[in-house]
């Protein structure tokens, strides 16, 4: 059992609601006791029914994936310390991180790709970290679960050769997963091969199961009790589902319609999830999932107002007809700059909203450009020296478009 019950539980004991909660919380796992998440690239610790969270690690690089150990006394979680992601174990009140690989890791992919050494589960005897590795001959993207022990030493290549998420049943003695990995590719209702189902591998006998047979994703199975947990986006948008560990029809346990649940961990009795950027929480034998209100105490220095230079976001640009002026799209505002002399404008000034894609009417008087003011892009028309307000053109922004381009008459 995950009964790690620190000092510190009357601080996080705090309500969070009253203060205000914090979004934006990845990766979360969940103990007896407590929640831990990824905040800003750094690992909080939290009450499990919310309240301000503890900040545990505090380096410039992303600490990512935190995994409470059974009895709750640790944390596993990989970072870059060093230069490189690799795997680290901590004491989950605190201290000092110990790392236990030293395999270089892949290096920056796309966004797309993820990342190297995702932490999944630890083994029932708290001995293994369960991790997820780039080591395949045939693609750096692609991975296969390894154990980790959590006193240091050679890890451990599970039998299963390619694998995404993750979860180990009770026992150890099988293992939940997804052979194809799809987590971080972002698709929307995506109904290609690259969909995953939910199979278990039974290590004692060396066989694999079907447990999940969906054209669509189901993805990240988390294991707890006699159940296997997953996200599936069987009515478009991705819900949290249950099947039993023995197979049978899945179950809908929630009815998200707005934002995907997102990375689904499980502990002792319960399993949390993202969800619209916060952490929600599902009760084992439960009837509904609740958001936790948590809160991070932070100064929140990137959301600071500062100057950037932001010559290398520039992603569209036009000449004014006379050519006096230059217009820029970049970092999601509207600029416009003198030929010679003069002085810079930012024409639209919206740091709750993206603009992109300008263009210069041919009569010189106005801008068009795409804006995501309303929550999806449309087409918007203003003057170019940024008075008056902008006019919006379109009302269907449910569709793709590329930049604006005007007729000859403006």
């Amino acid at each position: 059992m995950r009964n790690f019950v620190p000092a510190l539980a009357l601080v996080l004991a705090t309500n969070a609601a009253a203060q205000g909660e914090t979004r934006l919380l990845r990766y979360p796992d969940v103990s007896a006791t407590h929640i831990a998440f990824v905040y800003g690239g750094d690992i909080y610790l939290a009450g499990r029914e919310g309240g301000t969270a503890q900040r545990l690690t505090s380096h410039e690089g992303l600490e990512l994936y935190p995994k409470f150990s059974p009895d709750g006394r640790r944390i596993a979680f990989s970072a870059e310390y060093g230069g490189t992601r690799q795997v680290y174990v901590m004491p989950a009140a605190g201290g000092a991180p110990k790392q236990l690989t030293y395999y270089t890791d892949v290096g920056p992919l796309p966004t797309r790709g993820g990342t190297d050494y995702r932490v999944l589960d630890w083994t029932p005897d708290g001995r293994d970290i369960v991790v997820r590795a780039n080591r395949v001959p045939f693609d750096e993207r692609g991975g296969r679960p390894y154990l980790v022990p959590a006193e240091g030493g050679m890890e451990r290549p599970m039998p299963m050769i390619e694998s995404g998420g993750g979860s180990l049943s009770p026992d150890g003695s099988k293992f939940a997963y997804t052979p194809i990995e799809a987590d971080w590719r972002g698709w929307k209702r995506y109904r290609g091969g690259r969909a995953p189902d939910v199979w278990i591998y039974d290590l004692s006998n060396d066989t694999a199961t079907q447990l999940t047979n969906f054209r669509g994703m189901d993805m990240n199975p988390v294991w707890v009790a006699d159940t296997i947990y997953f996200a599936s986006d069987r009515g478009y948008t991705l819900n949290l589902y249950g099947v039993a560990a023995t197979g049978g029809e899945p179950r809908k346990l929630t009815e998200f319609t707005d934002f995907d649940v997102l990375w689904p961990s499980g502990g002792p009795d319960a399993v949390v999830f993202e969800q619209g950027g916060y952490i929600w929480r599902y009760d084992h034998g439960g009837s509904g999932a609740v958001r936790v209100p948590i809160r991070v105490a932070t100064d929140a220095p990137y959301t600071l107002p500062a100057f950037k230079k932001v010559a290398t976001q520039v992603e569209s640009f036009e000449i004014s007809p006379k050519g006096e002026r230059a217009v820029f799209g970049a970092r999601g505002e509207i600029f416009t700059l003198p030929a010679k002399n003069g002085e810079p404008r930012n024409v639209s000034r919206t740091p709750a909203a993206r603009e992109l894609s300008v263009s210069w009417s041919p009569d010189g008087r106005n801008l068009a450009y795409l804006s995501d003011a309303s929550g999806e892009y449309e087409i918007y028309v203003r003057s170019h020296d940024g008075r008056g307000a902008p006019r919006r053109v379109t009302r269907d922004g449910d569709i793709w478009r590329f930049q604006p381009v005007w007729s000859p008459d403006s």
